[in-house]
């Protein structure tokens, strides 16, 4: 996926009314996710999420960042995180995070905590502030 239909799909999450507490997801990378060009490499995702966070930082100032080793410490313990927040920090190690005029917040994340499993962009917008 080139820059231009990721930004696209960044002004569609934004600016849908999720309603409540409510939340989208999108996966990009996965063979099987909601790349229409199909499998990006972790080379590309990572680059696409360079790219990403430079025009989300140009347009919209510097993101809030964090780590997620504080959410999954909290999981761990039984505590209730909401979603999208508690996906994002099992998927995740670092989440960058914007917020519009509305309220809602754009994440932006990549999955790599998993060794094993495929790094994949995680793009997500959420009415649920930041836990």
């Amino acid at each position: 996926m080139d820059i231009a239909k990721c930004l696209d799909l960044v002004d569609e999450l934004w600016s849908r009314d999720a309603g409540g507490p409510g939340h989208d997801i999108v996966v990009l990378g996965a063979s099987n996710g909601d790349c229409p060009e199909g499998h990006l490499t972790a080379g590309d995702v990572y680059a696409l999420e360079r790219a990403l966070t430079e025009q989300l930082t140009a347009w919209r100032g510097a993101p809030a960042r964090w780590g997620t080793g504080t959410l999954q410490e909290r999981i761990g313990r039984g505590e209730e995180i909401p979603e999208p927040w508690a996906r994002l920090a099992v998927e995740a190690v670092e989440l960058r995070a914007w917020e519009n005029a509305t309220g809602r917040w754009l994440i932006v994340a990549v999955a790599d905590a998993e060794p094993e499993a495929e790094v994949r962009l995680i793009l997500a917008a959420t009415n649920v502030a930041p836990v």
